[in-house]
């Protein structure tokens, strides 16, 4: 059998983590099909391997870094200070929407990958089944949630998909897709299912793994999507009900404090429906135990040694003088007695390839404490240190995912980040619920639920007086509302460009942003290609369309204008 099929993952072999709990992340090893699962401790095991996949490099940076943020107007590439920058050059072409279906960043990497969980998840389900092992209930929910959760990522990236519910014989491999409604309703079952079989709380030592919370939080979600692409007032209203089903459940509230959100002893907190779960593993970089890679390609690319050196800096003198004066009074132990700079320390550096715009930053309401949480400003001075951000062109860094000093080592290198990633927060699940309020006719209620948010923001503020709440009452204008707050609440969030394209704006808003800002090169020509009606999806990779001929027939539809 062929290994570059459907699922670009070999038929015989189920790769499997050998970890005993969520966040262990130990070498990866593998079990053959046919002595599937014969214990609990092997479906756990089967399991861990499953969320193993999310915790990879490639998944985060191109389902949410790139996709999610870059090519919107919400964040960019860092400039050629940035040593990550040197090799982005795939990532350039999606900013300019000259997008092909050979750009590893734009499909390959991540449909790979998801087949993968997508293949890992049916072999669990028919195994525990078959073999009617303990708690098999559970194991079959939590491999649901996880493969209708890439289903989602891979639906709102590529539209429908073959649709796999088992494990697949030969002749399967070549199923077609099926249409997006189709899909989206796959989707919706498996969150479903998923909610009735999970518990709603683990113990301290599963933290992370999906909860019956979870699967309904991302079943709403996934509702909202679905009815922005269907229009129907009946999607709109199982949104509606989904989150009344949560609310009513209690598992999950808004943090007093906005910014608490992103603290570091804050990540499994009240707001967290959902997340990615990571930690320091002390082996460094390019193994199977690298800590979350987003967080180091959202870092300032730093000063540089040769940059305090003053013979070969490439800073102007004004620049280079402030710097140097900044570095002896933060880091004294980094400069040598005689006045030159010792090796610069990786741990205090990144890539700047998440770079916030000067657009986002203007979006922000005067006073919105969130705009302080979301960003580290040029020149800030922030976790003891100033923040010079020389490699992002707008002068702004990331604060979401930045990781203070005190959680870094030298030992780990810079990669080996303990950072969390959040994929759903309670914060989003409301501002879902105004835009359904507003969608259904209750504007009444969708300014209340609107008004959670804003609030929020409001008492986190030194001024109590910022924010006014929002009194329209016309439909139109409302929505506009809600899609302002959620640009602002949701910043640098990797959701962006996703929110855009199901709303129908992303054609007005890059074409917007190109024409403002396309002449500036800083901006990297973002924008530029935009079509309507083909760029709201990317390209089905063509490693699949190549893979899927069978008995001389293409089996996978690219999708339209690809």
């Amino acid at each position: 059998m062929k290994l570059n099929r459907l699922c670009a993952v070999a038929a015989g072999v189920l790769i499997l983590s050998s970890c005993n709990d969520l966040l262990e992340k130990k070498p990866l090893v593998t079990l053959a099909v046919e002595n599937y699962y014969t214990t609990e401790e092997e479906a756990k095991t089967a399991l861990m391997g499953i969320y193993h996949v999310f915790m990879s490099e490639n998944f985060g940076l191109y389902h949410y870094l790139h996709l999610g943020d870059n090519i919107s107007d919400d964040s960019q590439l860092g400039n050629s200070r940035s040593d990550g920058v040197a090799w982005a050059g795939n990532a350039k072409s999606l900013l300019q929407f000259n997008i092909l279906p050979t750009n590893a960043y734009s499909g390959r990497n991540t449909w790979n990958q998801d087949f993968q969980v997508i293949t890992n998840a049916n072999y669990l389900i028919e195994s525990v089944t078959r073999n009617n092992i303990p708690n098999a209930e559970k194991y079959v929910a939590e491999a649901k949630f996880l493969r209708s959760y890439v289903y989602f990522d891979m639906t709102r990236q590529f539209g429908g998909l073959p649709l796999v519910d088992h494990i697949l014989s030969y002749q399967e491999y070549y199923t077609p897709r099926s249409s997006e409604e189709e899909t989206w309703q796959f989707v919706e079952q498996g969150f479903i299912d998923a909610a009735v079989g999970l518990p709603e709380t683990w113990d301290a030592a599963n933290v992370g793994r999906a909860t019956k919370g979870a699967a309904l939080a991302m079943l709403a979600r996934t509702y909202v999507y679905h009815a922005s692409y269907n229009k129907s007032a009946d999607t709109w209203q199982k949104a509606y009900d989904t989150i009344k089903e949560i609310e009513k459940g209690g598992w999950f509230s808004l943090e007093p404090d906005y910014a608490d959100i992103f603290d570091m002893e804050h990540q499994n907190g009240r707001e967290i429906c959902f997340s990615i779960q990571f930690r320091t593993s002390h082996t460094g970089w390019g193994d199977d135990n690298d800590g979350n890679m987003l967080a180091f390609y959202g870092h300032d690319a730093g000063i540089k040694t040769n940059d305090l050196i003053k013979d070969k800096t490439a800073l102007s003198p004004e620049m280079y003088e402030f710097v140097y004066r900044k570095m002896l009074e933060e880091f004294p132990a980094n400069i040598n007695g005689d006045g030159t700079p010792k090796p610069y320390l990786k741990k205090w550096t990144g890539w700047s390839l998440h770079c916030p715009t000067i657009d986002l930053v203007n979006a922000f309401e005067k006073g919105d404490p969130r705009l302080e949480a979301t960003v580290i400003a040029p020149n800030e001075y922030y976790d003891g240190h100033t923040h010079f951000n020389l490699s992002s062109d707008s002068g702004y860094q990331s604060k979401k995912e930045y990781v203070p000093f005190a959680y870094r080592t030298e030992e780990s290198n810079e990669d080996d980040l303990p950072r969390n990633m959040i994929i759903l927060r309670y914060g989003n699940i409301i501002l879902y619920m105004a835009e359904t309020c507003c969608q259904l006719g209750k504007t009444g209620e969708a300014i209340e639920y609107l008004e959670q948010i804003r609030s929020r923001a409001r008492n986190s503020a030194k001024n109590k007086d910022v924010l006014p709440k929002v009194t329209v009452t016309d439909k139109a204008q409302l929505l506009e509302a809600i899609y302002h707050e959620r640009r602002v609440e949701l910043a640098m969030e990797y959701d962006r460009f996703w929110d855009l394209a199901r709303t129908g704006r992303a054609g007005k808003v890059m074409k917007a942003y190109y024409e403002k800002y396309g002449n500036d090169a800083s901006h990297q020509n973002k924008g530029k290609n935009f079509i309507e009606g083909v760029h709201e999806h990317m390209p089905i990779p063509q490693q699949a369309i190549d893979a899927s001929f069978y008995n001389g027939v293409q089996t996978l539809e690219q999708n339209f204008g690809y």
